[in-house]
């Protein structure tokens, strides 16, 4: 064979096995929950043996110098986006706002001669494609007195699923006296005329834009015990921690009435309202990042785990600005993500 013949011959085979790997990266990721990089090493050395296996005259040596050149590309488109996302897109602390504290307002109704006392936060905010919203967050004072120490009468039957029972406690329990928020979203979605996504949308931006809290388990640091990753948060905003809480987490009720939240308290009471709304949605922790998100089964693209046959696209609670399959650069290796607990 000539030489031009063999240069034509090698550009064929390099095209093909791009196109080839293309495909099987698009198949693999989607049923699979893998890294990017993993799944792209897989999908061209399927790709690999299949072109082996139907060109018969093509050597193997080529086919992998052919595959290292595709694999070398590939790795670096993959590193560019995720550096292109690393500046466009500031990671979870960078985006929260702490400048100051917010504050639920406590008012009186009175409704057919009966007195109820409310905690109420008043929210105006936008979703992440520009829509506008505003409406009152409120539950009941005598609901926040039986429910604020929900977790004390926690026990949880089996160490091994703690938290997906322990979060399945608290939307059991709290739910009922959601009934106020649930009929702010109904009155927003009934003028809004959202669709399905639009609502979850509205949702989840809705908790997003309530500023973080850190909630734990001891007593909330002082300033000279300022780690540097709570440093940012704490020196902005010193009152934005509550300590002394079981478990480290808030029940839904105790979150509304003190808009002090960190990511499981978010995750809970965004899966208890779309749980109500009779969504698919699940709670998505991680040991290895010590976080946890939502899941949401919707047709959408980005970051998403598989589980029970069913894909669900991962999403921050934490932060504004995050979209469904979308996560923070430095939490998205969805293979150190675990699904805890669905509603259905």
């Amino acid at each position: 064979m000539s030489k031009s013949k063999k240069e034509n011959s090698g550009c064929l085979q390099f095209f093909i096995l791009s196109i080839l790997s293309g495909l099987a990266f698009i198949i693999i990721y989607i049923t699979f929950s893998f890294s990017a990089k993993t799944v792209m090493l897989f999908a061209i050395a399927v790709s690999i043996l299949f072109l082996k296996l139907v060109l018969g005259n093509t050597t193997l040596k080529s086919l992998l110098k052919s595959g290292l050149v595709v694999y070398v590309i590939s790795y670096g488109f993959i590193f560019i986006i995720k550096m292109l996302l690393g500046e466009l897109s500031p990671t979870t602390e960078e985006k929260i706002s702490f400048n100051e504290e917010e504050e639920t307002t406590k008012t009186v109704t009175i409704t057919e001669n009966d007195t109820t006392v409310l905690y109420t936060s008043h929210r105006s905010w936008i979703d992440n494609y520009g829509n506008s919203f505003k409406g009152d967050l409120s539950v009941r004072e005598t609901d926040y007195n039986r429910l604020k120490n929900n977790t004390e009468q926690f026990n949880p039957s089996s160490k091994k699923y703690f938290w997906g029972s322990l979060y399945n406690y608290l939307e059991q329990k709290d739910t009922p006296s959601l009934d106020l928020i649930m009929e702010t979203f109904i009155k927003i979605n009934k003028e809004k005329k959202l669709n399905q996504m639009e609502f979850a949308e509205m949702v989840v931006t809705c908790i997003q834009d309530i500023p973080y809290s850190f909630v734990l388990q001891g007593d909330c640091p002082n300033e000279e015990n300022y780690d540097d990753s709570n440093r940012a948060i704490l020196e902005n905003c010193p009152e934005c921690c509550i300590g002394n809480i079981k478990f480290g987490i808030q029940n839904p009720v105790s979150f509304i009435k003190n808009l002090k939240g960190d990511c499981d308290t978010r995750t809970v009471i965004v899966y208890s309202i779309l749980k109500y709304f009779n969504y698919d949605v699940a709670i998505v922790n991680s040991d290895f990042y010590r976080h946890s998100i939502i899941g949401i089964n919707l047709p959408t693209n980005g970051d998403s785990k598989i589980y029970k046959g069913k894909k669900y696209a991962l999403w921050e609670t934490t932060a504004k600005y995050y979209k469904a399959g979308e996560l923070p650069v430095n939490f998205n290796n969805v293979a150190h993500w675990d699904i805890v607990l669905t509603s259905k």
